[in-house]
């Protein structure tokens, strides 16, 4: 029964002290819509802060390491799709590791290795969203940012870099989780990608790239089955009300947003007349921090030790350094800034998001950055740089190359 917060922390200790002390292999699984039939919506115990604090403290005390593991679950503990969650964990935790016994989980980063001990804080630290802070987000999508975020500085405190992916397609997502992503992004230019065309298509006036989004997310969310998955939102779109839209990526499962198409990639005088004429990235500033007031997860692109001051302030979770569009491949760029002067460049944006808050995690993406090798070139030169987000070179290059050789191995058997 549920009584006083100071008696559910009390529980949560109690539950986490016994947990703490075993050496079996154990995965809790929370479930962050209500622990029993009478707190659902309507119920007499129903009470979403109680739940929260319930929550909050069990991940914050419990202990994870290899054999131990917390999972928050979108769902009440008497959904279906709970009881299928809790089915999986316990079919994990019982069999060996098929991470460790499969090599293709770890094919997509076995080039990148990076000593990240120059960009750890100094001590642990510990995630926490106050429902009190984010008075219109629901306690369930803060619950939820606050397990990523914790998952995402819990690896980089192991010097395990962040991947972050873009996902065109639903098998395209299926196996960047298979891979061991971090994060996956649906957005526009994914679609024109996949189909052959070049990324810079999702800048251009042929798909209202919004609905493009939510077309692909009964492509894309169904197949993901824990790797959050983001939505590109087009926050100068005028023929949307950016607070329902955000809504409505909420409720259709998305975990958080990033801003694409971006006016970022835009420069010169028809930038600045962007900017002008009221479809500028100030927008997508604004519509960075309405999901974060949200409780939405937020990885926007920063193009300039501005942009990512900008952005921080809004409360970014996580800042992209774009470095232009990806080279390589058959419809890559061929004009980029150097792979040297990318280094100064990812540098600069993850200074200026660290003078807001130290605490932001920065990525790098794009331009010269267009496989493992180039990523970690760039890891290795900067500082509080924590990992890779990657549209083209972790989608479109790897099936360009796949398929290429793939064939290219066919046409050379002989028949005579």
């Amino acid at each position: 029964m549920r009584t006083t917060v100071d008696e559910i922390k009390k529980f949560a200790g109690f539950i986490a002290e016994k947990l703490n002390n075993t050496s079996s292999k154990v995965c809790v699984c929370l479930p962050e819509k209500g622990v029993s039939a009478l707190d659902a919506p309507g119920k007499p115990f129903y009470d979403p802060e109680a739940t929260f604090t319930l929550i909050n403290e069990l991940q914050r005390l419990i202990q994870t390491n290899e054999n131990q593991q917390v999972k928050v679950y979108p769902y009440h503990i008497n959904d279906p799709e709970f009881a299928n969650a809790l089915v999986d964990s316990f079919l994990e935790i019982s069999m060996k590791n098929s991470k460790d016994a499969s090599p293709q989980h770890s094919e997509p980063n076995q080039d990148l290795h990076v000593d990240f001990s120059k960009n750890k804080s100094s001590g642990y630290e510990i995630i926490s969203y106050s429902p009190s802070d984010f008075p219109d987000a629901r306690p369930e999508n803060l619950l939820r940012t606050q397990a990523i975020m914790q998952q995402l500085k819990d690896q980089i405190n192991k010097g395990i870099p962040i991947i972050g992916a873009g996902a065109g397609t639903g098998i395209s997502a299926k196996f960047e989780e298979a891979g061991g992503v971090d994060l996956i992004v649906v957005y526009n230019s994914g679609r024109f990608r996949m189909a052959g065309r070049g990324s810079l298509a999702g800048l251009l006036p042929f798909a209202d790239a919004n609905a493009v989004v939510l077309e692909m997310a009964n492509e894309v969310l169904p197949v993901v089955k824990e790797v959050p998955v983001l939505a590109g939102v087009c926050a100068t779109d005028p023929f949307r009300r950016m607070d329902y839209f955000l809504k409505q990526l909420e409720s259709i499962g998305f975990s958080g947003v990033q801003n694409f198409p971006t006016v970022g990639l835009f420069d010169g005088n028809f930038r600045q007349n962007l900017e002008e004429t009221g479809m500028g990235y100030g927008l997508e500033v604004e519509m960075i921090g309405k999901a974060h007031k949200l409780g939405l997860l937020t990885t926007p692109y920063a193009f300039s030790p501005d942009e990512a001051v900008a952005m921080a302030k809004a409360g970014a979770d996580i800042i992209v350094a774009h470095m232009g569009l990806t080279t390589s491949g058959s419809i890559g760029a061929k004009t980029s800034v150097s792979i040297e002067e990318s280094v100064v460049r990812v540098q600069a944006i993850a200074d200026a998001a660290h003078r807001i808050n130290p605490h932001t995690i920065v990525l790098c993406h794009g331009g010269p950055i267009s496989g493992p090798r180039e990523a970690e070139f760039i890891l290795k030169r900067t500082k509080g740089v924590h990992g890779f987000y990657g549209a083209s070179s972790l989608e479109r290059l790897p099936v360009e190359q796949a398929i290429t050789s793939t064939v290219r191995q066919y046409k050379s058997i002989s028949i005579e």
